[in-house]
């Protein structure tokens, strides 16, 4: 085996910087300067606007030729088009898993089930959000398109800084419940169930959209669309019904 290879300053600085804008741990409107971040990496400030450069491209830093660097807002334009992504991928995911689960495959879900379940327990968000991620990471690898969940966690970006405000609001003992009833549909094998709990599960955070811009409304951009997004979402349904 190929020892792991350490990765560039500029890479660590990126994957830290990203970690910690999607967990909200630097919130939309939080100035990021050059120099603070690099002392806090323990990097040179090239590395670290290398990283900035890249966070821009990509929508989570926005700069200002006067303002300078502060942590974009969550824009519902990119929050809309993340989840369509989403769900496209993972509802075709979840009817191939329904197909070709095994007995080992649904116990590594049952396994991630626990986990969420313990994290509720302890009113663990944060435990619950990365138990929540290795779940649906599992499902790609029950359908044999392990490949496809790396592209998904790329495109949901965005969507995840506002599924962070969600499960601050959220009954997470009813996400586990929907969570059960995609296992129970793998179970008995069968897609078309699987699809419904799929949809109605990742279409949660955006039927709360109305409140979490109340409560939240500082942090996002792009209020007004609320009503069209929920119109928009209301019109896909999904080919075996609505979720």
């Amino acid at each position: 085996m190929l020892p792991d290879r350490p990765i560039s300053a500029s890479l660590h600085a990126y994957l830290t910087l990203r970690d910690r804008i999607i967990s909200l741990d630097l919130k939309p409107g939080s100035p990021v300067g050059e120099q603070a971040l690099a002392d806090l990496l323990g990097v040179s400030r090239s590395p670290v606007r290398e990283a900035l450069s890249r966070l821009s491209s990509e929508g989570l830093i926005d700069s200002y030729s006067r303002g300078g660097t502060v942590v974009s807002p969550i824009r519902l334009d990119a929050v809309a088009s993340a989840q369509f992504v989403r769900e496209t991928l993972e509802v075709e995911i979840i009817r191939e898993a329904a197909l070709l689960g095994g007995p080992s495959h649904l116990f590594s879900v049952q396994q991630a089930i626990a986990e969420q379940e313990f994290a509720v327990g302890q009113t663990d968000t944060g435990g619950f959000f990365a138990a929540d991620e290795r779940m649906h990471g599992v499902f790609s690898t029950i359908a044999r398109r392990s490949l496809v969940w790396p592209i998904i966690a790329d495109a949901k970006r965005h969507m995840d800084r506002l599924r962070r405000l969600s499960i601050q609001m959220a009954d997470l003992g009813e996400l586990v419940a929907d969570h059960r009833l995609i296992l129970g549909a793998i179970e008995a094998r069968d897609p078309d169930a699987a699809e419904r709990a799929m949809r109605q599960h990742l279409r949660r955070a955006m039927r709360q959209l109305p409140d979490l811009v109340s409560r939240f409304g500082e942090f996002i951009e792009g209020t007004d669309t609320v009503d069209a997004i929920l119109e928009l979402l209301d019109s896909q349904g999904g080919r075996h019904g609505q979720a």
